[in-house]
């Protein structure tokens, strides 16, 4: 191949690349059925242990717990494991509990580790049902009916018994960029995780409204793969154990679970970079996919340039065109069932900001990823 011809060469194989993800991924989110909504005789529905990790949330855990304590379920219980809190997270927890007979509390104390696996442990080993549903303090179910949604799930179907449900978490939409922004990473994370999990390559679920079964702790040996990681305690232990066979999506907007955008720009970031650390340690086939999908999406930008070269301004905007008018498609329908619709026409630029997300601050964060220390 003349080097000339290169560029265009490297345009074409990217732009296809991520003309099969939209089309043949992203796409099954899109058209995905969800569960029949008709009703289900509570005999049916399996008991549940909900399972909560505070340190620290004395406000979020008066403000958004008694949502999760008075869903409509007929079996289930609340665990929340304190992680040596030094605010008045046990006196709320203490109140909760006079008024919640199905909420129990565990303490940790003093703190050993980094991160919230230890917490994390201690609460399953204390659930007293097979079935585990996580959320964290800072979020609140999108209606009382999230745990219905998430058992009818559970349930067996087409031959197969789900061991893993994967849900979604948005954030509350607010005035602002960062909220905007941030919206729109929750959506395009979504829409990888739905799609490749429809696709039958489960890899990763996010803590803040996820179930699986608790024999799978054991069978990935609890979090000792990842114990030096602060992070991973959610979407480690799903890209353990998942396959196509055993995981389902349930993406009903009554069973989202929604948490707040950080506060800062640069709030963000760290949290960024904790979900990026635990990242490396899929397996191989996900860290192949995803490599792909991010650096299809850079080159493909990137490549963009090439208009500017003698005979290259037609091949670069019709791969812009064609790419742009399938991926905002795509999203446009994802978007409005994730209830994100005012996202849509901000697409072309946010899309943008993704190829410097991955192309930009993925590495960096990676980088320094041995720095991430906190919590949370």
């Amino acid at each position: 191949m003349p080097p000339e011809h290169l560029p265009v060469a490297l345009l074409l194989l990217a732009t296809a690349i991520q003309l099969a993800l939209w089309a043949g991924v992203y796409a099954r989110l899109a058209f995905h059925r969800p569960t029949s909504a008709a009703p289900l005789d509570d005999s049916v529905l399996p008991a549940l242990s909900v399972l909560v990790c505070a340190r620290n949330e004395a406000e979020n855990l008066r403000r958004h717990l008694p949502a999760v304590l008075e869903q409509d379920y007929p079996h289930f219980e609340v665990v929340v494991a304190d992680d040596d809190s030094s605010d008045a997270t046990p006196q709320v927890l203490k109140g909760l509990e006079a008024r919640y007979p199905h909420l129990r509390t565990v303490r940790l104390s003093p703190k050993t580790s980094a991160g919230k696996k230890a917490a994390l442990s201690a609460a399953i080993a204390e659930a007293r049902h097979e079935w585990l549903v996580f959320t964290d303090a800072d979020c609140r179910p999108a209606s009382p009916k999230w745990l219905r949604h998430m058992a009818r799930h559970i349930l067996p179907s087409n031959g197969h018994a789900p061991e893993i449900v994967l849900g979604y978490g948005p954030l509350t939409p607010a005035l602002g960029m960062l909220n905007r922004w941030a919206r729109f990473e929750t959506v395009y994370t979504a829409l990888q995780y739905g799609g490749f999990a429809l696709a039958g390559q489960p890899y990763m679920g996010v803590g803040r409204n996820l179930a699986w079964q608790k024999p799978l702790f054991a069978r990935a040996a609890g979090f000792s793969a990842h114990a030096d990681l602060a992070s991973g305690d959610d979407d480690l232990l799903v890209n353990a154990v998942a396959n196509r066979h055993n995981a389902v999506l349930c993406f009903e907007t009554e069973a989202f679970a929604y948490s707040s955008t950080p506060p800062t720009w640069a709030a963000w970031m760290r949290q960024k970079r904790r979900h990026l650390s635990a990242g490396v340690r899929y397996r191989t086939l996900h860290r192949v996919l995803l490599s792909a999908a991010a650096g299809s999406h850079v080159l493909h930008y990137a490549m963009l340039g090439i208009a500017v070269l003698p005979g290259a301004f037609w091949p670069a905007l019709t791969c812009w065109a064609v790419r742009m008018a399938l991926a905002a498609a795509v999203f446009a329908r994802v978007a409005r069932r994730l209830k994100e619709g005012d996202l849509w026409p901000w697409f072309p630029m946010l899309d943008a900001g993704m190829a410097l997300y991955w192309g930009v601050f993925t590495p960096f964060a990676l980088l320094f990823r041995h720095r991430q220390k906190r919590w949370r």
